[in-house]
């Protein structure tokens, strides 16, 4: 298991095109399970676009990201690439 912390970087938060393009890394890596956390209690599995909606991450978010699997690694540097870069968007 693998922890780093992501920053949301996007002006707009965890939106909708965001959360796709992350549940779609997370899903590629289907041996690999990834969860973001936002605070103590706020919890969403990263294959699922619902919950990391739910998470109501806003710019300036932090974020812990776990991955558990033989593709963790790939995973997160993965993950971080996309938060660092604000998505792209």
């Amino acid at each position: 298991m693998t922890t780093r912390e992501m920053v949301v970087q996007c002006e707009h938060g965890l939106h909708l095109r965001i959360a796709s393009t992350v549940a779609g890394v997370a899903r590629n890596h289907g041996a690999t399970t990834v969860r973001l956390s936002c605070g103590k209690c706020q919890k969403a599995n990263a294959c699922s676009i619902l919950e990391l909606l739910m998470l109501e991450a806003q710019h300036g978010t932090h974020l812990e990201v776990v991955a558990e699997g033989p593709d963790e690694a790939i995973v997160l540097q993965s993950l971080a690439e996309i938060f660092e870069q604000g998505a792209g968007i």
